[in-house]
């Protein structure tokens, strides 16, 4: 029924534990699919370790590509109706996907659904994902575009389960990108489907844990606001206040880099034309399509 896609790179220390939490589930139909993206330590070895205890897990190698290009390999190569994400340095309550299945059949119209997630250090809990939410939150979000306290994506790349049928809608993941792009997912599925999320810390993302993508620098063009002309696209067009919003996310951000990272800034000055300015304050009109020295000279009265 379930499709456990683990996308794997140079996480040796890590991956044995990531595993262990899944052959530990209390709900047992389920596949796991390990995508070996070209490590260079001994991960595939840990992963063939474990393959000996369970003929749950498949293990496939190709050359470095990058997460996206691992877990578009992986959801092709599954054979479930449902895809779980799982990073290859998290770990899961044993109930994570028993939790699921019942969410899955108490909110059937869904084809997104994602369970809260809390951050460790040393095994320990460092920090609770805010969300918005009623404490205990569990159903549909209708509102994600427009909740103001929101500091959270809500889901993340090990917390959720998807129909795998969204993708021929939305696309797969967008493999130019290399930071965000898992929020890109969400954004392009909750702006055309309905999702629903459960507020119980069942997932571990693991600060600690080696080769962590989060702690490194985010070059703009390998960064989601880069490419923000991709939902200019009708399908996302449609959804008036995702449009809108998304729009102004990119701003905010291609706006910080275009005035304050000098390495940057061309990429930043390419990715400002992608922006739709008919969903802008007029402010980004006279900082990024004027003369650089006018633009900054708005920038820094403005702010």
């Amino acid at each position: 029924m379930i499709s456990v896609v683990i996308p794997l790179y140079n996480k040796e220390k890590s991956i044995a534990a990531t595993l262990e939490s899944v052959l530990a589930q209390t709900y047992t139909d389920y596949e796991v699919v390990v995508v070996d993206d070209g490590s260079t330590d001994a991960s595939a070895k840990v992963v063939q370790s474990l393959m000996k205890k369970s003929n749950k897990i498949r293990l496939i190698s190709k050359p470095n590509g990058g997460v996206c290009s691992a877990r578009n390999r992986g959801i092709i190569e599954s054979k479930g109706y449902y895809i779980a994400l799982l990073d290859g340095d998290d770990i899961w309550d044993k109930d994570f996907l028993k939790e699921q299945v019942i969410l899955i059949h108490d909110f059937p119209e869904a084809t997104m659904w994602g369970i809260n997630f809390a951050e460790t250090r040393e095994g320990k809990i460092v920090r609770k994902i805010a969300t918005a939410l009623p404490d205990g939150y569990r159903g549909y979000v209708g509102n994600y575009f427009q909740m103001p306290k929101r500091v959270s994506d809500l889901f993340c790349s090990s917390s959720v389960v998807i129909r795998r049928d969204v993708f021929d809608k939305v696309g797969m993941f967008d493999e130019r990108i290399k930071y965000a792009e898992d929020s890109d997912m969400w954004f392009r599925i909750i702006a055309t489907e309905k999702v629903v999320f459960y507020d119980k810390y069942m997932v571990f993302y693991q600060w600690d844990a080696e080769n962590r993508t989060m702690t490194k620098r985010r070059d703009l063009r390998y960064f989601l606001p880069y490419y923000v002309d991709k939902y200019k696209a009708s399908i996302f067009k449609e959804n008036k206040v995702f449009y809108r919003w998304v729009m102004r996310w990119a701003g905010v951000r291609i706006k910080q880099i275009y005035f304050n990272d000098p390495e940057q800034h061309k990429d930043a000055k390419v990715a400002a034309r992608n922006l739709d300015y008919t969903q802008l304050p007029i402010k980004y009109r006279y900082e990024l399509l004027t003369p650089y020295w006018f633009g900054k000279f708005v920038y820094r009265l403005l702010k």
